[in-house]
């Protein structure tokens, strides 16, 4: 089991758009941290990408504020794993 600390702000998006999600082992005030070997790592982690890496057409506080966030949560998975 792989746990990594995560940024609340992606995730919590991502659950109020009613994605399935990791469970939370451990929260704080501003990060969760997760299972990388839950089966619904992967749909949280395709999310961010998208997010991450298409800012086309999205208006610049969109940008500001949830893709910042889904690079946040990709570089978070990629440094602790």
């Amino acid at each position: 089991m792989t746990i990594i600390r995560i940024p609340q702000r992606f995730y919590n998006d991502h659950v109020d758009r009613d994605l399935p999600a990791p469970d939370i082992v451990k929260a704080t005030r501003r990060h969760y941290w997760i299972n990388t070997n839950h089966p619904h790592f992967a749909e949280l982690m395709n999310d961010a990408n998208h997010y991450g890496e298409s800012p086309l057409g999205w208006d610049s506080e969109t940008w500001k504020t949830y893709g910042r966030a889904a690079r946040a949560l990709i570089n978070a998975a990629r440094t602790q794993t």
